[in-house]
């Protein structure tokens, strides 16, 4: 995000941002899923305040990260470098969103249909698609990685249109190509620009 975009954001947003590197890390293995050093929200300490004083046994999940780009679009984007389980993944969606909603941060679910994209990033290496072969995996993931498509995984995509605007799954390298190298591209011009 440009400082211009955080500098509009509210500031329960405001106080939370990171890069999408830290935002990415994996804290059981201590690694990160991207390395860009692009400007999040990390979502992951929402909770807690959104929660903070309401007498809660529990807090609600999370998304990792929210990118908001120059042209007005939002970006949820869930990191994945292990087991992924739906439910786990849907229950993120949901609470994010009332999160969001309930702070009047953003004001509709018809907003949310039109201006926020969610995006899946996992670790193909990781997430077993057929019975465990070992020949087998290594050929899969050759195919997909020298094709470079998105495949659409874990439902997420019935999601679009109904609740996001747009939904993607992508693997590490996919993310990097897809997102992040246009964003840090867009952000680069957008700098130029406003200079």
């Amino acid at each position: 995000m440009t400082e211009e975009v955080i500098g509009k954001l509210s500031a329960k947003l405001r106080k939370y941002i990171c890069t999408l590197k830290k935002a990415s890390m994996d804290t059981e293995n201590d690694t990160p899923m991207c390395e860009s050093l692009i400007k999040v929200v990390n979502f992951d300490k929402i909770p807690n305040e959104y929660s903070r004083g309401k007498g809660w046994d529990g807090v609600p999940k999370s998304n990792d990260a929210l990118y908001l780009d120059v042209q007005g679009k939002w970006y949820f984007i869930e990191f994945k470098n292990g087991t992924i389980q739906k439910g786990d993944l849907y229950r993120k969606l949901y609470d994010s969103l009332i999160m969001l909603l309930e702070w009047r941060i953003i004001p509709d679910l018809d907003f949310v249909r039109k201006n926020i994209h969610y995006i899946l990033v996992y670790n193909g290496s990781n997430y077993g698609k057929i019975q465990q072969s070992q020949a087998r995996d290594k050929n899969y993931g050759y195919v997909w990685e020298r094709a470079e498509q998105e495949e659409r995984l874990f439902d997420i995509d019935k999601f679009e249109n109904y609740l996001f605007h747009e939904t993607h799954t992508y693997t590490k390298s996919l993310f990097e190509k897809n997102f992040v190298q246009p964003k840090e591209k867009e952000e680069e011009k957008w700098q130029l620009y406003r200079k």
